[in-house]
């Protein structure tokens, strides 16, 4: 017989540190596992048709308008100066945290589909990557797990898709991407102007992305019981007939000092007698220390010896009989043991925290309806939230890792949290991501159109800049265009006398754009090229003075493209990667001769004809679709008039509005390619 140590040294010496990542890694190389899916039955307490129904319907939508406040605690998990423990014992003690944590986002997806629809939030920390790139591949290898068994086409593609409970006007609360701004917000002392005066703008911290304006994850998500969680219909859609459903929802369970931890919660359920019913669910912790840049996963806190007694005291407490092998199948095991169905599932640190006292706080999903009533009597303490099994162990910081005990000390500090530093991004990190960044302040951006342009003459002869190249204000981590529906609205022929305002309606709407530019307009308007850029926008090469290359040599063409590439690096030190050949053509001449891929179009606004700014958005909301590359012009006065309109309607629809280097950045092999229509 061996004991609990011995029996889990293989287990132990498997998991080890290789969770830790730097955020000067490269995250795709050390994405997160999943565990394997652990199936649930139907939790015990679910909601009944009829009143029960109504009742979880209005505390949920209840939660939902407090959620949108920022992270909430949930009432039942607010014992965080409980007495620690000797060793051992029952009960929670780590709230959903109760503020909002500045520079903490939350990306947001929704896509319905008759086989599999995806209701997602998961978190997005200005300016850390690594830990950025775990969680979304996380929520990617879970979606891509799901849609396999589920979609019909054994994968999943993200359609617009409006969110419910989104305003139906598509207003949207801009980014506050300055650590600063969150305070001077909820002070009430913010000038950023008419886009805060939403009730819960004062909360807004961080930034937003994804389909709709997003607001903090669902309080106590990932502690209340999944049924009834899922019957929130501003949050999750209607039943699909014989359809399925995949929830990702997220918690911060720790913000202190330098050290975030988040807890991040996905749901499989089906359709059962038009109700959402749990199938199983996959849980994961994840901790960056901002000090450091250091992110890793529940797994990566604790060192061997210190797993080994921490599953020796979870054995005592539990009174789990671990002698036997260790993988040993359910149902050959001699009774239900929630600690050995953890370890074999290798699930054991998959939902964990530090509590004030520095205790390590560990869930555990149980199959209530394989307790026994001795089991249920004994562990009463553990079991407040449906379906899991809640215990605290006392550890040491020689039980712990350096980032494990960093987090540990820091949660015991109680310092508070210190935030990311607001910083532009660094030139491994615009390589990495392909550079997508949060626009400025409403304010800010409208200061553009204060800039007096240059005449012809003089700024053909600027000269060039000698400060670097110009960097986008505050830099955040893309939208993943592979999760979310994006699309990229791209304007041809500028820059002009309008771009600086559809700037500003860029910014005010939170969202990103595509340039083309003339050669010979970017040295006319060198601030407007600078704006471009700063403001997290994409600038691309639309020749020197818009011929038809297919009438070119190639020397020609290559001149056409050269020179224009020449000018807008000398103005603001970036090089354009794409071209928009004029009037869209193109030969194989054209494809060769250019530096660069070809990027076309697939919805065509014909603004240029000005047939009406009705005529031209509702032509553009018909058409448009997740991938779509939306052709327009920013040197025509009812193109720059109906933006505000257009950019509200499109987000309201579903649409993540990016520029093109977001929406190809998840699709590399679509990146060599010579001419680009649409994304996919």
């Amino acid at each position: 017989m061996h004991s609990a140590a011995t029996a889990l040294e293989w287990l132990l010496q498997s998991k080890g540190d290789s969770d830790m990542t730097d955020s000067s890694a490269d995250t795709s190389a050390d994405q997160p596992k999943l565990a394997r899916r652990q199936f649930l039955g139907f939790v015990a307490g679910t909601l009944v048709v009829g009143s029960g129904v109504v009742a979880g319907v209005v505390t949920a939508v209840q939660n939902h308008q407090q959620g949108a406040r920022g992270f909430v605690q949930s009432s039942d998990t607010a014992d965080a100066d409980a007495t620690p423990v000797a060793d051992a014992g029952f009960g929670e003690t780590v709230p959903v945290l109760t503020t909002a944590v500045t520079g903490l986002g939350v990306q947001r997806a929704f896509t319905l589909d008759p086989s599999a629809s995806f209701a997602g939030r998961w978190p997005v920390l200005t300016g850390q990557d690594a830990f950025n790139g775990r969680v979304e591949a996380w929520v990617r290898r879970a979606l891509q797990d799901y849609a396999h068994e589920y979609a019909r086409s054994g994968g999943f593609t993200p359609v617009r898709t409006p969110v419910p409970g989104h305003a139906d006007d598509g207003s949207y609360v801009a980014p506050a991407d300055a650590v600063g701004t969150a305070d001077d917000l909820r002070a009430g002392t913010s000038t950023a102007g008419t886009a805060w005066s939403r009730p819960d703008a004062a909360q807004a911290v961080g930034f937003s992305a994804g389909s709709v304006l997003d607001t903090m994850p669902l309080p106590g998500s990932t502690r209340s019981d999944a049924d009834s969680r899922l019957t929130d219909r501003a949050e999750f859609p209607e039943p699909q007939a014989h359809g399925h459903l995949l929830a990702v929802s997220c918690d911060a369970t720790q913000a202190t000092g330098s050290v975030l931890g988040v807890q991040l919660r996905a749901t499989r359920a089906a359709t059962i007698d038009n109700v959402h019913r749990t199938l199983f669910e996959q849980r994961q912790s994840v901790f960056v220390d901002i000090a450091s840049g250091t992110a890793g996963t529940g797994a990566s806190l604790l060192t061997d010896a210190g797993r080994s007694r921490t599953v020796a005291s979870l054995a005592t407490l539990l009174g789990s009989d671990l002698e036997a092998s260790i993988g040993t199948s359910k149902k050959d095991a001699p009774g239900y043991d929630p600690l050995r169905d953890a370890i074999d599932r290798g699930t054991l640190l998959d939902d964990v925290s530090f509590d004030r006292h520095g205790q390590l706080v560990l869930r555990f999903a149980v199959e209530t309806g394989r307790l026994t009533d001795e089991q249920r009597g004994r562990w009463a303490g553990g079991l407040a939230t449906a379906g899991l099994l809640t215990v605290r162990v006392a550890v040491g910081d020689d039980d712990c890792t350096p980032f494990g005990r960093a987090a540990r000390q820091a949660a015991g500090g109680r310092m508070p949290w210190s935030g990311p530093a607001r910083a532009g991004a660094t030139d491994a990190q615009a390589a990495r991501t392909q550079v997508s960044f949060t626009a400025p302040l409403a304010a800010e951006a409208t200061m553009a159109s204060a800039v007096s342009t240059l005449d012809a003459d003089q700024s053909a002869q600027a000269e060039p800049r000698t400060d670097g190249p110009v960097r986008p204000s505050a830099y955040v981590w893309p939208t993943p265009a592979d999760l979310v529906a994006c699309a990229a609205v791209t304007f041809d022929d500028g820059p002009s006398d309008y771009t600086d305002t559809i700037l500003g309606d860029f910014a005010t709407a939170g969202s990103h754009a595509s340039f083309m530019v003339e050669g010979q307009h970017a040295v006319i308007y060198p601030q407007q090229i600078r704006d471009e850029i700063a403001q997290g926008h994409t600038v691309c090469n639309h020749t020197w003075d818009h011929p038809a290359l297919t009438d070119l040599t190639s020397a020609q063409v290559h001149d056409q493209l050269t020179r224009t590439d020449d000018a807008v690096e000398r103005i603001c030190g970036v090089r354009p990667a794409h071209v928009r050949p004029p009037y869209g053509f193109y030969d194989d001449t054209v494809a060769q001769a250019s530096p660069h891929p070809l990027v076309l179009w697939d919805v065509d606004s014909l603004d240029w004809k000005e047939p009406g700014q009705g005529v031209v958005h509702d032509k553009i909301l018909r058409e448009a679709k997740a991938g779509s590359i939306v052709l327009m012009h920013d040197v025509h006065e009812p193109t720059m008039e109906m933006m505000p309109k257009l950019l509200r309607d499109l987000r309201a629809a579903g649409l993540t509005l990016v520029n093109l280097d977001t929406l190809l950045a998840r699709a590399p092999e679509q990146q060599t390619q010579n001419v680009i229509h649409r994304l996919g």
